[in-house]
């Protein structure tokens, strides 16, 4: 019995997850990286990485070009774009937050040879934005002084991020967090000074309003002027230019995508973060530049601008306007908050580029070394090679800094757009699959028709993204459109350094694609085949394991809430959930103890069943129907000379708990065993199987009773092979809501209860608690499945009273016996708080429901009526898991 146990318990794992690629797997617990990356953290790392030299100091040359109209416009139209990018990011990452960064998307929904392009593409990115970060910082130095050679301010600021990269993703979250902080504050005080200063609150009491958008200075900026000859063509080439500057500024903001690997509880905190990006691009970003176009003339030579400033320039428009107005200690002031912007964004890019390395080495894409991680989970290897390429910097020793500023930025926004695309693509859903079929279903419908054609709503994600799948199309072909025409400047006249650094990047990318292809043979995943499922449960124990020590921490203290409180504010005034972040129960914020109420009582009525047998069947009667996934539940009293002989499954879970006495049971495959009271089993019949269930009468002991509950199987696991999980009464684990002393007991036959877990790992969300009370009180019982990947409010609740006086949350009514109910499932409801007497019985399951159709002919249950249709000419002909239909005869049920 034991061995049969065991191997019945390895089966059903393999069945869900073993026969996938291993690649996709999460990587070993001494490879890994460390969930250490707060709430607060994420939101903040999120803005912070993504704010910084685009806007605060490439929007002059943005402003110079395309004047304040064209930059405003500019910058709206790809911050759109870039929300859009987000959103199909988000629904991606909250659904599968793994820890190889978006590229392990591309590789597990669209092609290996695409994961590979991309991790590299992004990978060479961050290998550049780096050093140009570092190269802003100095730029912004040298505005107060020459007199120190600019590679010694290099040389610290390199060895500066480094430190902080080292001491492990707690210490690096934190900084961040607080650079972050003092980077928002600051964008704040400035938006607010651009305002007061336009309004004429300035030393010369000067009320500017919109002057500089008129003539000379604006609306738009006439870009080339002198080499096209022509107004019209030279405010449009302004306004294009525009919009590789804000492309610029906005990469970055993707990064999100390689912190879920290090983020707590990041199906919860990564679509907190997706949500604020249209908030933070609005009053940052669109926000920022407006006020810009306010208080600059786009003529100001004082501007910085890319490959042409001249020694002294002011790093940033904020400083130029504090110049015009007389304002002299201020400029210093937002000078060194620039500075902190930019060692902030050179901080996280380092920490990004360290990871992405990281991960495409866990895919076998790159060398193993770069796989180490030390004890604080910092993968030493890669954050090493990643500073190394800092030394590009020292270019600015020969060359200006605004020139080489100018190189990175095309480079950096061509490998950024390139992500973007790619994000997009692996998304994106087809919009004519009616008419473009081949094509579609081989190229363009990814991530969301996979989901469509594998039988899962995305109604059901953790996070749904808006305007699809519209916005992944259009994201990614305004993208391609920008990135493809981003260098027409270079040929005006010819430059062939800024030529290479806008183009380099695509053919290289398309080398690594097409190189991978070539000699790895890979093709792109068929739709049916995309994988969906493989290390989710890995996440899901992780996630559970986070709220269940969350829990155990007890009340947060007023520091705690002070920073949740900053955290929140700075970045989502509109979406500031005060009620939440004050909360002082201690379960954690998204888990306060809200009970479900009865909708619906039920009294399942004893009738004869066969031949002495009495059975009150509740789900599956005409008054409990469709209640997804389970199809039947029987409270059973089997007499003398009853039972079950043999008969076929397929396309189900059985689960018996035995209340008193014992069954017996026998099937084709060999398999054979007693349920003793208290005890379960819990089979998986998939694909077919032929068994037998006969009662043991024993002189002088009860006749066997017990539940039985069919539930459906997930689309994907109904041609499984067969398989038990069985546990005798001694296995099942118990819990203690008030300690072993207390009035209640919750015998735990699968799912968590208080923190106790069951061993029996079902097919399909479920859970199944037998709740015995022995004394008067009371218990609160979350209802969260380990296998809860989608919303985690649509479970399907019952409640079956066995004995006594039952009550269900705030109600007053009593459950009689042998009354089946089913939980309303109300957003803010979190579980069921049950009050009984002593000697009160309940049954409580949770289901995830199935967004797949219910076909059923008696024992079968299937998807479709062909597949009813074929599932009969299997069971007749013997074959596909009823090889022995017609000749296997059962012992015990042919005594």
């Amino acid at each position: 019995m034991d061995t049969e146990k065991q191997f019945a318990k390895e089966k059903v794992a393999s069945s869900v997850e073993e026969s996938y690629d291993e690649a996709l797997h999460e990587p070993p617990q001494e490879q890994s990286l460390h969930r250490g990356l707060k709430a607060r953290q994420i939101s903040m790392i999120a803005l912070g990485g993504a704010v910084g030299t685009g806007l605060i100091i490439g929007s002059g040359t943005a402003l110079r070009r395309g004047g304040p109209l064209g930059l405003l416009l500019g910058y709206s139209f790809v911050g759109f774009v870039c929300y859009l990018v987000m959103v199909s990011l988000g629904e991606m990452a909250a659904f599968l937050p793994h820890k190889k960064g978006f590229a392990g998307y591309a590789t597990r929904f669209v092609d290996p040879a695409l994961g590979f392009a991309l991790g590299w593409n992004y990978l060479m990115k961050y290998l550049i934005v780096t050093p140009n970060n570092i190269n802003a910082a100095g730029v912004v130095v040298q505005y107060w002084t020459r007199s120190v050679h600019i590679a010694i301010w290099m040389v610290i600021f390199i060895v500066f991020i480094l430190v902080i990269n080292f001491l492990g993703v707690r210490v690096f979250g934190e900084l961040e967090f607080w650079f972050s902080g003092i980077k928002i504050l600051a964008l704040i005080g400035l938006l607010l000074m651009g305002i007061i200063i336009d309004l004429g609150g300035n030393p010369m009491n000067d009320r500017i309003g919109f002057r500089y958008w008129n003539p000379p200075n604006g609306p738009f900026g006439k870009y080339l002027l002198d080499q096209v000859k022509n107004e019209r063509l030279s405010i449009f080439l302004g306004f294009w230019a525009t919009l590789t500057n804000a492309l610029f500024a906005y990469m970055g903001t993707e990064l999100i995508g390689v912190t879920v690997g290090e983020a707590e509880n990041p199906r919860k905190n990564i679509p907190v973060a997706i949500r604020r990006t249209f908030w933070r691009i609005l009053i940052f970003y669109v926000g920022g530049v407006f006020v810009i176009g306010l208080i600059v003339p786009s003529t100001d030579d004082n501007l910085f601008i890319a490959t042409k400033s001249k020694t002294g320039a002011a790093a940033s428009p904020f400083v130029v306007a504090t110049t015009l107005v007389g304002i002299k200690t201020l400029r210093h002031i937002i000078n060194s908050a620039i500075l902190i912007f930019v060692m902030s964004a050179a901080n996280s890019d380092l920490y990004i580029g360290s990871r992405t390395l990281y991960g495409l080495a866990v895919e076998g894409k790159a060398p193993a070394i770069f796989k180490k991680v030390n004890k604080m989970g910092v993968p030493v290897p890669a954050l090493l090679f990643c500073t190394a390429f800092c030394g590009l910097v020292f270019l600015n020793v020969s060359s200006s800094s605004a020139r080489v500023f100018g190189w990175f930025v095309n480079l950096v926004s061509t490998f950024g757009a390139l992500t973007w695309m790619c994000i997009s693509y692996s998304h994106m859903y087809s919009l004519y699959p009616s008419l473009l079929d081949t094509i579609t279903d081989s190229l363009f419908s990814r991530f969301m028709k996979a989901l469509a054609l594998q039988g899962r709503s995305r109604d059901t994600l953790p996070y749904k993204a808006p305007f699809q799948p519209w916005g992944s199309w259009f994201a990614l072909v305004a993208t391609g459109i920008i990135t493809f025409f981003k260098g027409f400047d270079t040929f005006i006249p010819w430059n062939d350094a800024n030529f290479v650094t806008s183009y380099i990047a695509v053919p290289v990318f398309f080398v690594m694609w097409i190189g991978y292809k070539l000699l790895y043979r890979t093709k792109v995943i068929p739709l049916a085949e995309v994988d969906l499922v493989t290390g989710l449960r890995a996440i899901d124990e992780e996630e559970e394991k986070y709220l269940r020590d969350e829990a155990n921490k007890g009340p947060r203290t007023r520091w705690q809430r002070i920073q949740t409180f900053f955290a929140f504010v700075s970045i989502s005034f509109p979406q500031l959930e005060l009620a939440s972040l004050f909360c002082l129960h201690k379960t954690p914020m998204s888990l306060a103890q809200i009970s479900r109420n009865v909708v619906k009582k039920v009294l399942a009525i004893e009738t004869p069943e066969g031949a002495g047998a009495l059975v009150r069947r509740s789900i599956g009667s005409m008054n409990l129907r469709n209640l997804t996934p389970f199809l039947m539940l029987d409270h059973f009293h089997i007499g003398k000379g009853a039972g079950f002989p043999d008969h076929p499954h397929r396309g189900q879970a059985t689960v018996t708990y035995m209340l008193e006495g014992s069954s017996q049971h026998e099937d084709s495959a060999g398999h054979k065993g007693t349920i003793y009271t208290g005890g379960v089993q819990w089979m998986c019949a998939g694909k077919g199987i032929i068994h037998a269930e006969m009662p043991i009468h024993t002189p002088g002991q009860p006749d066997p009773r017990g539940l039985q509950l069919w539930i459906d199987l997930p689309k994907k696991y109904k041609m499984v092979d067969p398989s038990y999980q069985e546990l005798n009464p001694d296995e099942i684990p118990s819990a203690y809501p008030d300690g072993e002393e207390g009035a209640v007991q919750v015998k735990v036959i699968s799912g968590k209860s208080h923190g106790v877990e069951s061993p029996v790992r079902p097919l399909g969300g479920c859970w199944f608690f037998h709740v015995i009370f022995k004394n008067d009180g009371s218990m609160f019982q979350e209802l969260l499945s380990f296998l809860s990947i989608f919303k985690r409010h649509l479970y399907i609740d019952k409640l079956l009273a066995l004995k006594g006086d039952l009550k269900v949350g705030s109600q007053t009514d009593s459950i009689p016996a042998y009354n089946t109910v089913i939980l309303s499932a109300n957003g803010d409801q979190t579980g069921v708080k049950l009050t009984g007497t002593a000697g009160t019985e309940a049954v409580l399951i949770s289901g995830e429901p199935l967004d797949q159709t219910v076909f059923q002919y008696g024992p079968f249950v299937m998807t479709t009526r062909e597949e009813i249709q074929q599932t009969l000419m299997d069971y007749h002909s013997g074959r596909n898991g009823f090889e022995k239909a017609h000749t296997w005869k059962s012992i015990i049920g042919n005594k």
